[in-house]
């Protein structure tokens, strides 16, 4: 059994010289915060990995905030998956932060973390500054309808996000209302999940007022009784 302080060198030092590896999958390799800070060292200096898997490990907020260090001087990577980890509001506050400058990343997933929706609200800064993401994965994070909203908010001036996922979060009719009308305005997002959200009648007529008047979003995935709904209001 490999301490972790010796595998944060390990991956440390052979990231940092390596001209060749272009992709590092580490996902579900109890990958920590320690190690978490070792390849993000790494990856300051490193100019050819473009796709990062962290997902299903065990990084903390730590963690992800030295990820975030460097991603903001970090130029080549374009695909960040970070899902099943344990960044709290803080590690995703510091990955937003990153993504305001960050000008590489077009896919981003942060599945199953808790960032809640103070984590969603930081997002949201960074995505209205943000134009090279263009996948956005939020699935099981607790947003809620604060999160929501905010990101809705961002959403209505973004032009690059192209597919969503916001599933599992208990946005609410609320939520649900505030993403409706952001989808009014919003003319890039094509794919949109949000399934398991607790969207009631208000908010499945308020989405499906929208839909109506949007023009780009080809895929919605719903709770098969929004879209009973959704069939229903249109007769």
């Amino acid at each position: 059994m490999y301490h972790p302080q010796t595998i944060a060198k390990v991956l440390e030092e052979a990231f940092k010289v390596n001209s060749t590896i272009t992709t590092v999958d580490l996902g579900s390799k109890n990958i920590g915060d320690t190690e978490a800070e070792a390849l993000a060292d790494a990856l300051k200096v490193n100019s050819t990995i473009t796709l990062v898997n962290l997902g299903d490990n065990n990084i903390g907020p730590i963690g992800a905030t030295a990820l975030a260090e460097a991603f903001q001087v970090n130029s080549t990577i374009t695909e960040v998956d970070l899902n099943y980890n344990i960044i709290g509001d803080i590690g995703a506050t510091a990955l937003a932060e990153a993504l305001k400058v960050n000008s590489t990343i077009t896919e981003v997933n942060l599945a199953r973390n808790n960032i809640g929706a103070t984590g969603a609200t930081a997002l949201a800064k960074a995505v209205k500054v943000n134009s090279t993401i263009i996948v956005v994965d939020l699935n099981d994070n607790h947003i809620g309808a604060t999160g929501a909203t905010a990101l809705a908010e961002a959403f209505k001036v973004n032009s690059a996000i192209k597919k969503l996922d916001f599933s599992l979060n208990d946005i609410g009719d609320t939520g649900a209302i505030a993403i409706a009308e952001s989808f009014k305005s919003n003319s890039t997002i094509t794919v949109v999940d949000l399934n398991d959200n607790n969207i009631g009648d208000t908010g499945a007529i308020a989405l499906t007022k929208a839909f109506k008047i949007n023009s780009t979003i080809t895929e919605v995935d719903l709770n098969i009784e929004i879209i009973l709904e959704m069939q229903e209001s249109q007769h």
